[in-house]
Parts: structure tokens; sequence; C-alpha cells
């Protein structure tokens, strides 16, 4: 008896951390039926952060509403109208509130007249900076001294993840669970002795590329069959020249 009871703890566990974690759900959902959509201002820790989870929510609102035209599009558009957030607010609610429990979205959902409600919850985005050190000579060029056709390569690279959900306001289930990913490069060639010469992106630019670039990636996988497929790698600035080092001709990807 003791050794089933043994049995029976990590099936409990396991279990459990199932209900936690919630199952995902990447099928599209069907916007056919839906008159009326709502998309709230996406959830994040950190006032920076929480600014692009508000810029996301407005450009995936403002993207998409022009895909799906025959249906009515409900966001938060500018800090003086906020129909979505002032109503989670008047309702006593929070943006927590709102993401971590279908009912209670659903309940935001009626009280805005919508069908269907999304909402979502940023990561704190990644931004990195690699330098490579081997040096790599530009084709095309006679190879001149003291390195003026050397060049070695640095890459930066932002990465953003959320977490999206859309809500049947009527029912209360969930249409749609899925994390979306965005990981955008950028590729900077240069020669050794002017490498103190190269402005490289700053932090505020690539956390804007994001609030750009996860819209339209979250509005692909909410519609791929009504939108051109946005990459979740994408690389956004590269070296016009091409760049020979040992293992051949240089790829920026």
């Amino acid at each position: 008896m003791r050794f089933f009871s043994f049995l029976l703890i990590p099936l409990l566990l396991i279990s459990i951390v199932g209900c936690f974690r919630g199952d995902n759900i990447t099928t599209p959902p069907s916007f056919s039926e839906a008159k009326r959509i709502a998309v709230t201002p996406f959830l994040a820790e950190g006032e920076e952060t929480q600014e692009l989870g508000k810029r996301i929510s407005r450009n995936l609102g403002n993207y998409i509403k022009f895909i799906l035209k025959e249906n009515e599009w409900l966001f938060d558009e500018s800090q003086k109208v906020q129909p979505v957030g002032e109503k989670v607010a008047e309702l006593g609610l929070t943006l927590n509130d709102v993401y971590t429990d279908p009912a209670l979205a659903a309940k935001v959902g009626q009280a805005l007249n919508v069908d269907i409600i999304i909402t979502g919850k940023i990561e704190e985005p990644t931004l990195n900076r690699r330098d490579y050190n081997e040096h790599l000579m530009r084709q095309g060029r006679q190879t001149g001294i003291s390195g003026t056709s050397t060049y070695i390569r640095t890459l930066q690279a932002a990465v953003g993840k959320v977490r999206v959900k859309a809500i049947d306001v009527q029912s209360g289930n969930m249409l749609y669970n899925n994390q979306i990913l965005s990981h955008l490069k950028y590729w900077f060639a240069y020669q050794t002795q002017a490498s103190g010469q190269i402005i490289f992106k700053e932090r505020v630019d690539m956390l804007a590329d994001l609030g750009n670039h996860l819209p339209r990636r979250i509005a692909y996988m909410l519609y791929p069959s009504g939108i051109s497929k946005e990459p979740e790698d994408k690389v956004l600035v590269k070296p016009d020249i091409v760049l020979k080092g040992t293992g051949g001709i240089v790829e920026f990807k």
C-alpha cells in the first residue's frame, strides 16, 4: 500500500504543475463570427517593459484592424483614448487579473460588449552584443597594409517573448494560448582601425524595433491564412560588402 502511495505522489505533483502551467493552444482562433474584438494592454514587469507592452498591443490593434476590416477592434489607442484599460480599472481589476483568469477576462469583454478579448504578457526583453575576433578580408579589393582591408564583425540581437491569449467572451473558454517569439539581429562589419567610430544600436532603438515586429508576429500567428508570413528571426541591419574568412564567404544571417 505504501508503495502505491509513493507512486501517486509524483503523478499528483505532475498534474498540479500542469494545471498551473496551462496547455498551449496553437490553433489560430476563428474571427469570422466575432463582430467586436478587444485587445488589452499587455502585462509586463518594470516601467520600461510596461511601455513596450502598451506599444505592442496598440500596434497590434492598428495593424490587424486593416487586415480584418469586417471586425471592429477595440484597444487603447493613446494616452487619452484608453477604452479597454479604463474598463479594466472601472471593474476593480488589474491587467494581471485579466491575463491569469479567463473568467475575469470574459467579464471585461462582456462589459465592453465584445465577442473575443485578447490579452498577453511580455517577458523582459533580452538585448545582447557579441564581438567576433576573426579577421575577414573584403572581396574585390587589394589587400593593403596596416589592415586597411581587414574587417571584424559585431552582432547585436534583441529577443522578445510574449504569451498571447484569446478568450471567448460568451463561454469564457480559452481559444488561443501560445508563446510568440521575435528575434531581431543587427550585423556590423568594420575595419579594425575604425572600430571606435561605429555607431551601434541603442537600447531604445532595439526596444522600438521589438515594438514593431512583435505585433506583426502576433497578427500572423493569430491569422496566418490572411497575413503574409512574418519570420521569427529577422535581420534588420547587415553589411553591403562581401567578406571572406577562414571558412569562406561570411553569411550575415
